[in-house]
Parts: structure tokens; sequence; C-alpha cells
């Protein structure tokens, strides 16, 4: 980096999209995350899934009310913007670590030097849009420190927001347009940003086709391109609210001991394929 003028201990975002910082493996293992001591904690992927990709999840209710656990025909839970939302899969023994139940509300907060966009002032309206809040579903599937949202669900708009705020039955649905959101505020991108490597828009960059296996130099839409992707985010995650309504603390699936860590004896024997015996 100093040969281009930069420092290495630069954090801004601007300036990392740009410097190569090369360390050995033992020192980086050796190291710890710059945001860590203001308890962020969480790599935060935010992938694809394959047979969801873009909107697909939410053109319908009826994919919605299936996409994840959360889904309720009847919303009981006037809470939920649609009869499906947005959640982040965490390891269970990270959620209990940071005081988080199965199906509680939660905050995640990427870096907060242009997250969830450059110059956020809390208390503003925008801000309230803009911060991401969802569900916290446990997932043993999840590695320790690693959080994942599916990326393709709709996200707050200030309409949304207007019309979970204002409407009678609280849907996140624009009351003018009828933009329904998944998310009561913010969404998974609130967390992330594109990352953009003049490094890989250059002509002597080996790549492969856009489509197909041929490897060959020169320009490529989507490899030379700025476009840039959301890349993975370090965040921070926080307990908004319970995830039980009302004076119920916990989410009811929780409740009736049918989730990870809640298991009820039922349950257990379920699990352990003692429903069906051989006689």
């Amino acid at each position: 980096p100093e040969a281009y003028g930069l420092s290495r201990e630069d954090l801004s975002v601007e300036v990392r999209q740009v410097r190569n910082v090369v360390r050995a493996v033992e020192e980086v293992v050796r190291s710890r995350h710059p945001l860590a001591r203001r308890g962020f904690t969480h790599v935060y992927i935010t992938p694809k899934y394959r047979h969801g990709v873009h909107t697909t999840p939410v053109d319908t209710d009826l994919m919605a009310l299936w996409f994840g656990p959360f889904g309720d025909p009847y919303r009981r839970d006037r809470r939920k913007p649609w009869v499906g939302e947005g959640y982040v899969d965490i390891n269970p023994e990270d959620a209990k670590a940071l005081g988080i139940e199965d199906g509680d509300y939660v905050w995640i907060d990427g870096d907060p030097e242009d997250r969830p966009y450059r110059g956020w002032r809390a208390g503003t309206e925008a801000y309230k849009l803009s911060r991401c809040l969802l569900r916290a579903r446990y997932y043993y599937g999840i590695p320790p420190r690693i959080a994942r949202s599916w990326f393709h669900m709709y996200m707050a708009t200030y309409g949304s927001v207007e019309g979970h705020e204002k409407n009678p039955d609280h849907l996140a649905r624009n009351p003018r347009t009828g933009y329904q959101a998944m998310f009561r505020y913010g969404g998974h991108q609130s967390a992330t940003r594109a990352w953009l490597r003049p490094t890989l828009m250059t002509d002597s960059l080996v790549r492969k086709d856009v489509f197909g296996q041929t490897i060959g130099k020169g320009f490529a839409p989507d490899i030379h391109c700025t476009v840039g992707a959301p890349k993975e985010s370090f965040v921070r995650i926080t307990k908004a609210e319970d995830g039980g309504p009302e004076k119920e603390r916990l989410w009811r699936p929780a409740r009736l001991g049918l989730r990870p860590t809640y298991e009820s004896e039922a349950m257990r024997r379920f699990l352990k394929g003692e429903f069906v015996r051989k006689r």
C-alpha cells in the first residue's frame, strides 16, 4: 500500500478496496478484527438460494409462507410484515451467548462507516427505514461466528414502513402502490455493499466467458464492468424484541419444544426414531 501512498492502517472502506496487504497465515490467525471491540462478532453472508433466485419467494404469498419457519397465513403476531418474513440463520450456541432466543427479532448492523448508508444518523426516518430488523432462526447447519440471510426478499421502503406502522393490520405494504416487504425495517442488504476491485478490471485479466467454460482475456460484461457485488460483512447482532407476541416471551414453536435446544421429551424421542418400533 505504501508504494501508492496508502496506509495499511487506514480502515476506510474505499481505501480497503484498492490496497493489498499480504500477511502470513499465522499472523492472520492471531489477529483480531478491528470492529470486534465494538461488539461485532459475525461474518454475515447473503447468498442466493438456487431455486429461489431474485424475487421468487415473495412473488406469491404461498411461496413466502413456506420460505422459512416463520410463515403464518393468519398473521397471529401482528408484528409480522407479511405471511412470511426475513430471518437470519445463526448457530444456537452463538445466539445463546448473545442473549438471543430462537425466533427473537434482532438488529443486524454492518460497518458503521457507510452502513446502512453513508452519513447515517440515529433517530432519523431514513435510519429507521434502513436498519435491518429480522427474526433469528436457530440453525445447527451454520458454523459458529457465521450468520446467513437469503438475499432475495423484498426489503423495506418508506411506503412499506408507513404501511407497517399505520395499516390497521400492520402489513408492511405500501398503501398506495401495494409494494409488499418481507422486512419490517431494513433488509439483508442493510449490512452489505458493492466491493470493487480495480485490479480485476484490466485487459490482462485471465477469465472465463460470461457463459460457459471458455478461458480468455479481454473485456467481458460482469467481469470488467464496475458492477460490484454484495460482499460478506462483519456485523453486530443484538436482540430487539422477544420472539413471542405480547406477554409470551418465546416464539411458539420453541415454547412447544419443537426447535433446536428446546426439544421436548416427545421431540427427543422422535429424533431418535422411537416413534416407530419393529415388532
